[in-house]
Order: structure tokens, then C-alpha cells, then sequence
């Protein structure tokens, strides 16, 4: 230890000036290897300043280097983890954070908490000192008496002792103590003469200080005697001050009297002023003008400015009435007849508002100029409610007053406002929806006359009269043929568009345009309604929070957790009522919208793609907003009704795709279901793109595409016409231009389990039409290719009887370019009887196809000629370029 805290003096301290004081090896609590020294230190100059420092060894070397330096200032905590009378070696050192280390002995430890004891009792203030606790008393205490000799901390304490007793030379000390060296120069050469001299010297300053005293004897005496007469003459004056204060003794009597007399005058003025002052106030703050008055109880509540004057009375009457008045002072006379005077004004007034403004309400519930003015209206319109909005605003503030002032009748009128608006709506929104619902079905009459033949469109006049007498009889009739009109045709097995249906493209997008204007007429008006309810009848959080359960008593949670939960309760609380309300209002638009919906889908089911993506649209907007608003909660229960009217219309087109069958004598081509899937992706991706609905539609694509490759799979061998690998690859040919055409990201994977069918199909059909179109040559070459896998070297084959040259000449004769060119017509023959005739491209691909394997089979013969008869000048009677030109030919004769 003592060399360590010598190299660390020399090494780290010496050169900052400073003095090693204190040393204790320490370890994380809970370790057993020293990692770290901590050592507390004092600089050599003043003022002094104390440092407690964290010494880590080098990796390499015996060096050492501080980490971390702390001021002893920045200590608050000292925790020598003692408990108990147990000893421990590990102890805590709190400066801005809390460290925690263990000493490698509990000397060592004790040893630094002493000198830590010490070092701040010595230089730091007491309100800036840290706590020691869990520390034995005992080092406490031999810390403070100067140092503990038992367990090393004479070293600490010697060090501070010279610290503190060390005084620097005056001037004048330090000139004597040079002159005596300079006249004892000789005191290393003659030690013994230099004791005589300063023996003599001593004797000498003894006589001088003896004379001295002696001579300040008379001095003394006569301080003595000054001392004497100074005790005298105090004594006399404490004996005049004692008559003084007995002469003035009965005046501080009076002089108290009147001085208490004088304060209860005064306090006594003072309650009077402070009473007047009250009274004053509280006349002022109970006052109610003989205005206010007479306009509380007779302005006219229809006048604009009858309106601002009860406005402006009731606000009077209610900053009166929430006085908060003094203990007491409520059970005056005055003050309780004026109160009553409030109650009774307050009372006549909120039965004047209600009064006034039910009439209103009622008024506007009973007169409907909204059904007319739809009817006349050329447009698809909604009558607008801003005339009454505008008139019944100036009423703002009375209601806000009478929320205060009575809630019953506060409640009572937003009922019967609802209640009247309810029926105004009602028959508004009813006429609009059933002008809707005519407009649908013009439409469809409009399709169906266009499509009428030309002797049908020459009906006369009377006959169109009869007709558009039977237009209602022909519209009911429209929802049940359409609604069986594919089922009849899928077991029917003709081919019909699942896009094109029993309404034409331009009749859907004229049905989604008109169910947009629906929208767009629906939704301005429920939120305009919305608005108006928020600000007339103050639903608001600032309004709720007089409605808070628990009322202003309890204890109310101040945090901001606490504001935080209250705020939203609030709001829910708020966004409860106005969907109340608007629900109650507006309760008839939800069924009206999904009758509308049904409506629709009795139309054409493949409506339900387009309302699908139509509210689905105005559900985000309207959420964005406000998530739980009337109009968010309404369009999102009428959007889970189309998307179970869009999912119902994909299961009944996977069930009339798997009910799909082929006629068996007929030629099977391109499948009606295959088209049919065709034109519902078309129009489906028309619809659906750029749309929030993206994941429906993909879904539905899946399903119904994975039902198209099972039923394909499965009518494939129905047909006694077309063969099953024709009719595969026929129609996946088709799904893969279709998918490839429209680049639909969700169907990628079934994209390309189309490509690996359709080349299944595709290579099966040209292998199995073209065959062996040489067959015999084929059959020998075969022999051929046995034996020489057997072993045989091909130059050996010709040798062979079945293989010789006579036998492969005899083949070749019997294929002359006629009858290769024959052969190859009656194939090209059977390939056009089994593919659809709309398709021509894809006969030339099995054509070009079937050219190809033919040509590998050609060469495959000519490279066994060359490798096995070399020499032998044997040849077929037809090249490759007389087998490309039969191609060519056959192609272009057909």
C-alpha cells in the first residue's frame, strides 16, 4: 500500500500540486478483482481545494491514470453499508449518480471514510457537507479527536495537523533568522562554541525581559486605580436611573390606558368601513337593473334586438345568482328576498325560451318545404336547412343559459328539436331517395327500349301510351329477371358477359354517378346538421365539464394522466350525445341507404362493385374526421352491407363456374366462364383502381380464378370434339393474355401457375398430334440406338442384318417428300377441327411448334446416318429446306 500511494503521489499528484491523503482499493460490489483505486486529495495552495479521484491501472505498464475526478463539494452521500454492528467491505459514493464499490479490507475502507470524515468537517460549510450513514460511530469519533493510530490513520491525521499548525515567516523573522545564520557560520565547524554563544545570547534576552516587567509595576498600579474610580461612578448613575424610572413609573400607567382606548376606536372604525364596503358590494353584485328586468320578462324573443337584450339580461341574472356571498350573509332579509326575486325571474324566463322555441321547432316539423321544392327541383338535390340554421343562431347563447339555468327544460327542447326535425327530414329524404329510384329505373327503360329491334321501335302512339302505362308493372319486373338471368344462362351453357349482363357498361356508370350524386347530397347535409347541433346546443367539452360525474366535491386528480383521462371521457361523453341526437334526427337515412343499396343489387349485382368503392371512399373521409361521428357510424354500417352483397355476388360466381358445363357434340374453344372472367377483371380493375378496396377485389380474383382452373380441369374431357390438352391450353392461353394485359399484382403467383399449365398442355398436344410422322424410319433408328447402348460401336451397326444398309435404304423409299407432305396435311387438318376458329394466332403457335419437332426428329435421323453409314452416300429423300416450305405451304393453303 505504501508504495502504491508513493508512485501515485509522484506519478499523478506531485505534478498537479496536490497531496495524496486517503487510499482505498476498490471493486464492483459483489467482485472480488481490484479494478479501480479511489483516492481522496488536497491541493498545496491556498485556498485549499479537496478532490476525491478514480485511478485505473494501465493495461500495459505499471502506470496509472485518473478516469473520473469529483470535487469534494459534489459529494452528498456517504454509505458505509454497516448495519447492525456487521462489518462490510463495500460502500456507496453518491455525487450526481449513486456508485457503488467494495474495498478489498474493512482497515482500508474504515481508513478512507475517516479521512473523508475529516477532510469535510475541515473544508467544506455545514449546509454543504454530505451524509454519513451506516458508518461506525467509533471512526467518527477518532476522526474528529485527530486521527485513528489503530488502524493508519495517524498518516491522515499528522498530515492535516502540519497542514493546519504550519505559519509562515514574517519579514522580520526571516531577516533575523539570516542574520543569526550568517554570524554563525562557523556553528558546523565548532559546535560547542556556537552553544556557548547562544547560551549567552539567551542570558542576556532573560535579564532584558525580567527588567522589563519590573518596570511596568507602577503602570499596573495605576490602571487599578482607574479601574476603582470607574465602579464608583457607576454606581451612582444606576442609582439616579432607579429614581427616573419610579418618577415615570404612573405616567406609563395613563399612557397605556389611552393607548388601548385609542385602538378600539380605531378597530371599531375599521369593522365600520369594512361592513359598508361589504354591504356596498354586495348591493352592487345583487343588483339587477329595472332594464334586465323588464327584459326578462316582455322583450320580444322574435326581434333581432329583443333577442340581444334577453341575451344580455339573462347573462345579468346568472352572474347575480352566482355570487358567492360571505358565511352568514345569506340569512339577511334583503339578500333572501332578493334571491327569491332571481329564482322567479329565472324560472318565468327559461319558461319563455322553452315556450318560444318549441313553437319554432314545432313550426318547422309541421311546414315541409323541403318535399316540394326536391320534387321541382331538375336536379338530384337535397333541400338546404340554412335558412333555419341562420335564423335560429341568434338563440345560441339563451340556450347555453338555459343549460345552465334549468337542464329539464334544456333537455325537453333538444328532444322536441329532434323530434321536429325528424319529420322534416324523413319526408325530404324519402322523396329525394325515391326521385333516386326513379331515375335507376328510367335508365333501365331507356336500356331497354335502345335495344329493342327496329319493327319493336316502331310502335305507334297509342301502343307507347299503353307501354309507359305498364312502366311500373315492367320496373318491378326488372329486379326478378335479373335476378335469375344468370343462373339460367350458366345451366344453360350459352355464353354471356358476367360485365355485361342484363345492363349495359354506359347504364353501371350512369347508376354509380347517380349513387355519388346520393352521397354527395347525404353527406353535406348530415354534417351541416352536425355542426349546427354542436354550436346551438353547445355540445362541446368546454360545456362538459359541468356535467363531469362527482360533481366539484370530489377530490379531482390534478396529474396529467388524470386531465388526460377526464378530457377523454369528456369527448366520448360529447360524441355520445350528438350521435344521439343525430341518430334521432336523422333515423331514416340508414334503411333509406340501404334500400337504396338492395335497389341496386336487384339492378345488377355487379352494382355492388361500384357502391363497394363508393363507401367504402366516403367511410375513410368521414373517419379521418371524425371516427365516431352520425355519418361515420352510418356509412359504416351500410358499407358492411355492400361488401355482404359484393361477397354473396362472388360466391354465386364461383357457383355458376363450377356448375359451368361444356356441350359434349359440339366444339369446346374458349369457355364461357373463361370469357366471362375476363370481362369481370376488365371491369373490375375499371372500377377498382387507385381504390382503398384494393384488398376485396384481389381477394375475390383469387377465388374465382382458382375456381376457373378446377372447373377447366374438370370440363376438359366433356367435350367429344376438342381434346382435353386443347381445351387447357386453349383457355389458359387466354387467362395468361388477359392476366398479362391487365399486370395485376395480387394474381402474379397465379400468372404464372397459368404459364406452367398452359405449357403442359401446349407440349403434351404438339407430342402427341405430330407423333411419329416417319414412323418406320423412327422404329430403325430406335433399333439402332439399342444397339449401339449395348454396346456396339456405331461404325459396327451396318454390319448388322436388321441394320444394314439395304434395310435403312428400303425405309427411306417408302418417305418420299409427297407422302411427308401429305402426312403433314392431314395433321395441320386435325389441329384447325380442334382449335377455335376465333384463335388463329395460337394455330400458328402449335404450327410452328409441330415444325420445330418435326425438324428435330430430321436431324436427329441424319446425324445417326452420318455417325453410323459414313460413306455410304445414304440420304433422305427431302431436306430441311423441303420440310420448312411444306409448312409454309400448308399454312397458306388453309
Amino acid at each position: 500500500m505504501t508504495a502504491i500511494k508513493h508512485a501515485l503521489q509522484r506519478d499523478l499528484f506531485t505534478p498537479q500540486d496536490e497531496r495524496l491523503l486517503g487510499v482505498v482499493h476498490i471493486g464492483k460490489a459483489g467482485g472480488k478483482k481490484k479494478k479501480a483505486i479511489i483516492c481522496a486529495s488536497v491541493t498545496t495552495e491556498r485556498p485549499v481545494e479537496v478532490f476525491i479521484s478514480k485511478i485505473k491501472r494501465a493495461e500495459k505498464g505499471d502506470t496509472y491514470k485518473k478516469q473520473k475526478v469529483w470535487h469534494l463539494k459534489e459529494l452528498k452521500v456517504v454509505n458505509g453499508k454497516e448495519v447492525g454492528g456487521k462489518e462490510s467491505t463495500e460502500f456507496d459514493l453518491q455525487f450526481e449518480k449513486n456508485f457503488k464499490w467494495s474495498a478489498t479490507s474493512v482497515g482500508e475502507k474504515h481508513n478512507f471514510l475517516s479521512c473523508l470524515w475529516k477532510l469535510c468537517h475541515r473544508y467544506l460549510p455545514r449546509q454543504q457537507k454530505p451524509a454519513f450513514s451506516n458508518v461506525p460511530q467509533s471512526i467518527l469519533e477518532v476522526a474528529v479527536a485527530g486521527g485513528d493510530t489503530t488502524r493508519g490513520g495517524s498518516t491522515a491525521g499528522a498530515d492535516d495537523d502540519s497542514l493546519e499548525d504550519y505559519q509562515a515567516l514574517t519579514e522580520q523573522e526571516e531577516t533575523d533568522l539570516e542574520r543569526m545564520i550568517t554570524e554563525c557560520e562557523f556553528a558546523i565547524s565548532d559546535a560547542e562554541a556556537f552553544t556557548n554563544s547562544l547560551s549567552k545570547d539567551l542570558s542576556v534576552l532573560d535579564g532584558q525581559n525580567i527588567h522589563s516587567i519590573m518596570g511596568s509595576e507602577a503602570q499596573v498600579n495605576s490602571l487599578m486605580v482607574l479601574l476603582d474610580n470607574a465602579l464608583a461612578e457607576v454606581s451612582q448613575i444606576e442609582s439616579r436611573l432607579d429614581e427616573y424610572d419610579h418618577m415615570v413609573g404612573g405616567i406609563a400607567t395613563q399612557m397605556g390606558q389611552m393607548k388601548n382606548q385609542e385602538s378600539f376606536i380605531q378597530i371599531t372604525n375599521k369593522n365600520h368601513t369594512r361592513l359598508l364596503e361589504q354591504l356596498d358590494t354586495l348591493v352592487v353584485q345583487l343588483d339587477l337593473s329595472k332594464g334586465h328586468v323588464k327584459a326578462l320578462r316582455e322583450s320580444d324573443l322574435r326581434t333581432d334586438s329583443g333577442i340581444e337584450a334577453c341575451t344580455s339580461a339573462a347573462e345579468a341574472l346568472q352572474e347575480a345568482m352566482e355570487v358567492e356571498l360571505p358565511k352568514g350573509l345569506s340569512k339577511l332579509n334583503a339578500v333572501k328576498e332578493q334571491q327569491k326575486l332571481f329564482h322567479d325571474l329565472r324560472q318565468k324566463f327559461a319558461a319563455r325560451i322553452f315556450e318560444h322555441l318549441n313553437n319554432v321547432f314545432m313550426r318547422q316539423g309541421s311546414d315541409q318545404p323541403g318535399a316540394s321544392l326536391a320534387k321541382q327541383a331538375s336536379g338530384l338535390k337535397l333541400p338546404k336547412h340554412f335558412p333555419y340554421h341562420r335564423d335560429l343562431l341568434p338563440y345560441r347563447q339563451l340556450i347555453l343559459w338555459l343549460k345552465v339555468a334549468d337542464k329539464t327544460k334544456y333537455t325537453q327542447l333538444s328532444t322536441t328539436y329532434t323530434q321536429s326535425l325528424n319529420k322534416l327530414y324523413t319526408q325530404e329524404i324519402k322523396d329525394f331517395m325515391a326521385t333516386a329510384k326513379q331515375r335507376f329505373i328510367q335508365q333501365e327503360l331507356s336500356s331497354s327500349i335502345r335495344n329493342l329491334s327496329g319493327s319493336q321501335q316502331s310502335l305507334s302512339k297509342e301502343k307507347r301510351k299503353i307501354f309507359g302505362s305498364t312502366q311500373s308493372l315492367a320496373v318491378k319486373a326488372v329486379g326478378k329477371k335479373l335476378r335469375f338471368g344468370h343462373k339460367k344462362r350458366t345451366l344453360g351453357g350459352s355464353r354471356e358477359s358476367l360485365a355485361t349482363s342484363d345492363f349495359e357498361l354506359s347504364d353501371r356508370e350512369k347508376f354509380s354517378s347517380t349513387f355519388r350524386e346520393v352521397l354527395n347530397e347525404l353527406e353535406p347535409t348530415c354534417q351541416d346538421e352536425e355542426v349546427f347541433l354542436t354550436k346551438f346546443f353547445h355540445l362541446n367539452v368546454e360545456s362538459a365539464d359541468t356535467m363531469m360525474p362527482g360533481g366539484s366535491d370530489d377530490e379531482e386528480d390534478d396529474t396529467d394522466q388524470g386531465i388526460a383521462s377526464r378530457k377523454k371521457y369528456q369527448e366520448a361523453q360529447v360524441t355520445k350525445e350528438i350521435r344521439r341526437m343525430m341518430t334521432e334526427i336523422f333515423s331514416v337515412v340508414e334503411s333509406e341507404l340501404l334500400s337504396l343499396v338492395a335497389f341496386g343489387e336487384d339492378l345488377d349485382p355487379l352494382n355492388s362493385l361500384n357502391m363497394l368503392v363508393v363507401i367504402g371512399q366516403r367511410v375513410s373521409q368521414a373517419q379521418q374526421v371524425n371516427d365516431g361521428s352520425f355519418l361515420a357510424k352510418m356509412l359504416g354500417n351500410c358499407l358492411i352491407e355492400v361488401k355482404r352483397n359484393f361477397d354473396n355476388f362472388i360466391k354465386n360466381k364461383v357457383r355458376m363456374v363450377q356448375e359451368s358445363h361444356v356441350s359434349k357434340g359440339k366444339k369446346c374453344g374458349i369457355l364461357p366462364f373463361v370469357q366471362d372472367f375476363e370481362d369481370f377483371v376488365g371491369l373490375a380493375e375499371s372500377i377498382f383502381r387507385d381504390s382503398g378496396r384494393r384488398t376485396d377485389i384481389d381477394k375475390a380474383y383469387s377465388t374465382l380464378i382458382w375456381a376457373v382452373f378446377e372447373t377447366i380441369e374438370r370440363v376438359s374431357g366433356d367435350s367429344q370434339k376438342t381434346p382435353a390438352e386443347v381445351v387447357m391450353f386453349e383457355n389458359y392461353h387466354h387467362l395468361l393474355n388477359c392476366l398479362s394485359s391487365l399486370k395485376i399484382a395480387a394474381l402474379e403467383n397465379e400468372k404464372k401457375q397459368v404459364r406452367v399449365r398452359y405449357n403442359e398442355n401446349f407440349n403434351s398436344y404438339v407430342t402427341t398430334m405430330l407423333g411419329r410422322p416417319l414412323e418406320k424410319l423412327s422404329n430403325f433408328f430406335e433399333g439402332v440406338k439399342q444397339v449401339i447402348d449395348g454396346g456396339l460401336r456405331p461404325e459396327e451397326v451396318g454390319f448388322q442384318l436388321k441394320y444394314s444398309k439395304q434395310e435403312l435404304r428400303k425405309c427411306i423409299k417408302e418417305y418420299s417428300g409427297k407422302e411427308v407432305k401429305k402426312g403433314l396435311e392431314s395433321v395441320y387438318h386435325k389441329i384447325v377441327k380442334h382449335t377455335s376458329e376465333a384463335d388463329h394466332m395460337l394455330l400458328r403457335v402449335v404450327w410452328q411448334d409441330m415444325q420445330k419437332e418435326f425438324i428435330r426428329q430430321y436431324k436427329d435421323f441424319e446425324d445417326l446416318i452420318a455417325k453410323c453409314y459414313a460413306g455410304s452416300q445414304i440420304k433422305l429423300e427431302f431436306t430441311i429446306d423441303d420440310v420448312l416450305n411444306y409448312f409454309s405451304d400448308i399454312a397458306l393453303a388453309q
